[in-house]
């Protein structure tokens, strides 16, 4: 059975997933949304779809087996909203949403569907997470570092709107290696934290594996980014490096470096049409509601700051 899949986002964050695509027999682009008419014409021109200049009209007319977001949280307005009326599948870009309050209420929609959903979080979809997942083992991580240190996409946005948009993938792995986070307690570097403007933030977390977490973020420009996060075990050392595209294993009496050959759009598409497809969906696949998990963690970071006191997870309502 061929698939019929419709896209809202003809941009630079489409094409890895549009190259996904183009490469399976069995899905067929036929509707293509953006707000720039040249952009969704050059992509539907490849594969003969219909152009739209509004999701909502394209979700109606159209009726796709499943769709693809890829637009920033901004310009998203409540795509998923109308998808889970229509019982659309959907994939989509983290963090998922503009901010929590949506997050919430699209994973409402999709928990009361029963909705197929995605969000693209690429942490079980590399290569290196899971030979570093087999490393660890049963074994508990004792201590975990990151840092996102990199202006964010926008030169006005804050550390709050950094860790929600961007450095929430740092999060994510955290939770796959690490277990469900137990408690928050994060600082505003900068502004004052109410203005949420601050440039800089640091999130202390404790999971309830006893493992203790320690990220810095800052929005402020400096001479290098840098994107890392070492998890320290006894007897080794984990350092994801280069935009988290590199392992180096440290041990004792020996050091590993291994670079990342998988290309995570063309594991998770296929992930998601095989779960659209009704077949046994693969434990990689990370639906809305799972990946709200993490949304959760940033939220209660920013409220932390905020607040000016340790948040505890099971306060947050998800």
């Amino acid at each position: 059975m061929t698939l019929r899949i419709a896209f809202y986002g003809a941009g630079d964050q489409a094409r890895p997933y549009l190259e996904a695509l183009a490469r399976r027999p069995e899905v067929e682009i036929h509707a293509v949304c953006d707000l720039d008419r040249r952009a969704a014409e050059q992509v539907a021109a490849g594969w003969g779809a219909q152009v739209f200049l509004s999701y909502e009209a394209m979700l109606q007319e159209i009726q796709p087996d499943a769709l693809w977001v890829c637009v920033p949280p901004p310009l998203q307005g409540d795509v998923l909203l109308r998808a889970a009326d229509l019982r659309i599948p959907f994939f989509i870009d983290p963090p998922g949403a503009f901010d929590f309050r949506r997050a919430q209420l699209y994973g409402r929609a999709v928990r009361e569907s029963q909705l197929v959903s995605a969000i693209g979080f690429p942490t079980v979809h590399t290569d290196i997470m899971r030979e570093a997942r087999e490393y660890v083992g049963n074994n508990p991580v004792p201590l975990a570092l990151g840092w996102w240190l990199r202006p964010a996409r926008q030169a006005t946005s804050s550390a709050a709107t950094l860790l929600w948009n961007e450095a929430c993938i740092l999060i994510d792995v955290l939770r796959y290696f690490c277990g469900e986070v137990k408690q928050v307690h994060a600082s505003a570097a900068g502004n004052a934290p109410e203005t949420d403007q601050a440039g800089g933030m640091v999130l202390h977390l404790r999971f309830h594996q006893d493992t203790i977490a320690v990220l810095t973020l800052a929005t402020f420009p400096r001479p290098e980014p840098r994107v890392e996060l070492e998890l320290l075990g006894e007897g080794w050392t984990l350092t994801f490096a280069e935009g988290l595209s590199t392992l180096r294993v440290a041990e004792h009496d020996k050091t590993t470096i291994l670079r990342s050959l998988s290309i995570s759009a063309e594991e998770q598409t296929g992930d998601f049409l095989q779960a659209i497809r009704g077949e046994s969906p693969t434990p990689r696949l990370r639906s809305y509601l799972d990946a709200l998990q993490t949304l959760s963690v940033c939220h209660a970071a920013v409220l932390s700051a905020q607040e000016g006191h340790a948040v505890e997870m099971d306060s947050v309502i998800l």
